[in-house]
């Protein structure tokens, strides 16, 4: 018997073992910092549990379906060092990792936002990198973007400020880190992402 998926039919089937998975570890918390935790870099070590053999047998079975994907087009945020010419905290998740639309007018990006990136960012940098880092100030005084998809045109969206008119050499940096097919991506300016704009 022969039976035929979809891309998006498989990439549904492969998040929902993981998610099934995950719920079914035990023993196990997942934080995103320290202070959320409430452990501090004096925490006793805790001893490690075992995968069972089921959890263990479906998990690689999910990895294994996840090999190769990594050049992928992806969808998230972004913040530019014009001095240096780089990137620099980049949030990106595979379009695929959605199956429906997440933002207003149909579009699919990350949930992450800038302002929360850049506030766990800084206390890490604070606290564990002597406050040496490119999150310095507020998060809106720096270029940044978001890349968003668009199911309806096939189309990825750069969304970018003003600033980019004086600084197209960052477009390259953007197409290789999200994957970004030349042919379906597009860059479009609003307001939003004007340095200095916050949503006030």
């Amino acid at each position: 018997m022969t039976i035929k998926v979809t891309k998006e039919q498989l990439d549904e089937i492969v998040s929902r073992s993981v998610a099934k998975v995950l719920q079914e570890m035990q023993g196990i918390t997942i934080v995103d910092d320290e202070e959320k935790s409430g452990q501090s870099s004096n925490a006793e070590p805790r001893d490690a549990g075992h995968f069972s053999e089921e959890q263990y047998q479906e998990a690689m079975r999910v990895m294994a379906a996840n090999r190769g994907k990594g050049s992928e087009p992806k969808v998230g945020i972004f913040w530019y060092n014009i001095a240096q010419q780089q990137l620099f905290g980049v949030v990106s998740h595979k379009r695929s990792d959605y199956v429906r639309p997440n933002a207003g007018g149909g579009l699919v990006t990350c949930s992450e936002m800038h302002e929360d990136v850049w506030k766990k960012e800084y206390r890490k940098q604070k606290y564990h990198g002597n406050g040496v880092g490119p999150f310095k100030g507020e998060y809106q005084n720096k270029p940044r973007g978001r890349v968003f998809y668009s199911p309806a045109d096939d189309q990825y969206i750069i969304a970018v400020g003003s600033w980019y008119d004086d600084h197209k050499e960052v477009l390259p940096l953007i197409m290789e880190e999200f994957d970004l097919p030349e042919d379906k991506t597009v860059v479009q300016q609003a307001s939003h992402w004007d340095i200095g704009q916050t949503w006030r």
